[in-house]
């Protein structure tokens, strides 16, 4: 059946696509600045006129219909497209422009967010940037959806989307200051002979650190599993646990929390960090102004020298 475009207020499909995007009225009211009430009515202007109740009450939450599903991707790109199609032939004026930028990330990179916000507050200070969590297995269809830009550590594109590589990240090992092992040669022995903090993310490949290590005939101790990289490094200040993570995103906080980074004492693969988007947004002004300031304000960071093996 086709839709009586003349018979929808074009304004409900901002509405939808909010709805679709917090899975809430309340929140979606916010991020268009409509009151709830208001939100609440749309909402059932949209049921009615799709025949579909959209969203569904699930627990202390809302879940979308299947009919909501099959529209939040293909609506999103509309949307996307008509924004650009509408504009001042596509033009950008980041001294003047409100835009918000969705940027995917792990928090294992959170370390760099606060020098790229300072740039780009620097240059635009209107722009709007809203920071979501990696996107996994479902990266393609994510940047196809709503996020502008994904970082993440991966060495290889990916046929559907474009890719600038910004950096291969080498290891080190963070200890507080006063750790023991910093008294003692700094070898595979003194550094497996104490337990080491160990972050699991969903849906974490193999780890790279132990694969090293049990390639060459040691194994080291883990004292610590984590589901975040931000607290390892809190745990780490306050006792003789390790961690073990790329030093660029370590670096930032070694003055502020008293760590010591050692350069790990056995060959370990450096992590590979990228930057993807989809086709779709590769000539956009708008985008094309964002990529090229992320990529000026992470690569300084992302090329800090590796840290040594003495104190």
């Amino acid at each position: 059946m086709t839709a009586d475009l003349s018979s929808l207020d074009l304004n409900l499909l901002l509405v939808l696509d909010a709805l679709l995007r917090e899975r809430s009225v309340t929140r979606a009211g916010r991020r268009l600045g409509l009151a709830q009430s208001s939100t609440s009515h749309a909402l059932a202007r949209l049921r009615d006129a799709l025949g579909d109740p959209l969203l569904v009450r699930s627990g202390r939450g809302m879940r979308l219909t299947p009919r909501a599903e099959a529209l939040h991707g293909p609506l999103a790109r509309l949307l996307g497209e008509l924004s650009t199609l509408l504009s001042d032939g596509g033009a950008f004026s980041p001294e003047t422009s409100g835009r918000r930028f969705v940027l995917s990330a792990p928090d294992l990179l959170a370390p760099l967010l606060p020098d790229l916000l300072r740039h780009l507050a620097a240059r635009a200070p209107a722009v709007q940037l809203e920071v979501r969590g990696p996107l996994g297995p479902g990266l393609v269809e994510g940047l196809d959806q709503g996020v502008d830009l994904a970082l993440a550590t991966v060495a290889a594109g990916h046929d559907s989307l474009r890719m600038r590589g910004l950096s291969r990240l080498p290891w080190a090992v963070a200890l507080r200051a006063g750790h023991p092992a910093l008294e003692r040669e700094w070898t595979v022995q003194t550094w497996t002979g104490w337990p080491h903090v160990e972050i699991r993310a969903g849906g974490a490949g193999p780890n790279l650190v132990a694969a090293a290590l049990a390639a060459a005939g040691h194994e080291r101790r883990v004292g610590l599993v984590l589901p975040t990289f931000l607290s390892a490094p809190l745990v780490v200040a306050g006792t003789d646990l390790m961690l073990n993570a790329p030093a660029p995103l370590l670096a930032p906080l070694v003055d502020r929390l008293g760590l010591v980074l050692r350069a790990p004492p056995l060959p370990l693969p450096d992590v590979p960090v990228a930057a993807l988007w989809h086709p779709r947004l590769q000539a956009d002004p708008g985008h094309q102004w964002f990529r090229a300031q992320v990529v000026a304000a992470l690569e300084p960071q992302l090329a800090h020298p590796r840290p040594g093996g003495q104190g």
